[in-house]
């Protein structure tokens, strides 16, 4: 696993995520000026592509006062994955392997790129062995770090999976909203703790997370040897940075050429990875 750095191609991306942000929040052009301005001044600054996108989400809602401008975003999320669970749950065996394809598969949407569930062409490629050690050796705690919104809806199966096999899992979300992340009060508006009572909150509204954000019992995993399961790039770019110490399970969709690039992969497959350690 490589650290995540800043390649021509995220120039375009942060750009296209102001004018969304910007576009949602119902800011002016003045307000976006501003912030093509403040990606300039960060570009060479040894940033990470989350940590410019946090700055920028941040600023927009300073200036347009919307602290959840993704919120309708959610809901259609939220609804298309319901709707992809039921059509597609039974193509995938109910083991450790198919359960984290259906996760992965969970990942397709994206703030940047907002793709379908398919699983026409579905191209994966995992460590499924290394995991399978990592999930049976390592501990009986699990933190899984969650993504988007809709995205949880494929994760239950691995985690009840995980369950049956007497882990005890922790299911972490973001406190407050950024972009299209599942975070508390999503929890609460779609009724996901009734599915899976164990959520938690990472006590932060970033895309992503970083090391000295790492609190409560998000920082209680994992510095007590927890298996940690961490969905989306958002995780990748920023846990890239700093989890040398200790491993971590990646699933994801890879979605640029950035973390293509990173990973050794392409972009458009479903990955199940392990990094760190």
């Amino acid at each position: 696993m490589f650290n995540m750095k800043l390649m021509d191609h995220c120039y375009g991306c942060l750009k296209d995520l102001i004018e969304k942000a910007v576009a949602l929040s119902q800011g002016d052009e003045e307000i976006a000026f501003q912030a093509y301005s403040m990606v300039d001044n960060l570009w060479n600054t040894g940033s990470t592509p989350p940590d410019i996108a946090n700055k920028l989400h941040r600023f927009i809602k300073s200036k347009t006062g919307v602290t959840d401008p993704y919120f309708s975003i959610k809901t259609k999320e939220v609804e298309a994955a319901q709707k992809a669970i039921c059509e597609l749950r039974p193509a995938f065996p109910e083991t450790l392997e198919g359960f984290i394809k259906f996760s992965a598969l969970g990942n397709s949407t994206d703030f940047f790129c907002h793709h379908e569930y398919e699983i026409e062409g579905f191209d994966f490629s995992g460590d499924i062995d290394k995991i399978t050690e990592e999930i049976y050796t390592r501990s009986n705690v699990v933190l899984m770090l969650s993504d988007n919104a809709g995205e949880f809806l494929f994760d239950v199966g691995l985690i009840r999976f995980l369950e049956d096999t007497g882990k005890t899992v922790y299911y972490a979300v973001k406190e407050n909203p950024v972009q299209n992340d599942l975070s508390i009060p999503d929890v609460e508006r779609f009724g996901f703790r009734k599915m899976f009572p164990n959520i938690i909150s990472t006590e932060t509204d970033e895309v992503g997370i970083r090391r000295e954000d790492l609190r409560g019992m998000v920082k209680e995993c994992w510095e007590n040897n927890a298996i940690v399961i961490a969905k989306g790039m958002g995780n990748y770019e920023t846990i890239s940075e700093f989890s040398d110490n200790r491993s971590v399970i990646h699933i994801m969709k890879v979605k640029c050429p950035t973390v293509a690039s990173a990973v050794g992969g392409k972009v458009g497959q479903y990955i199940a990875i392990i990094g760190g350690g």
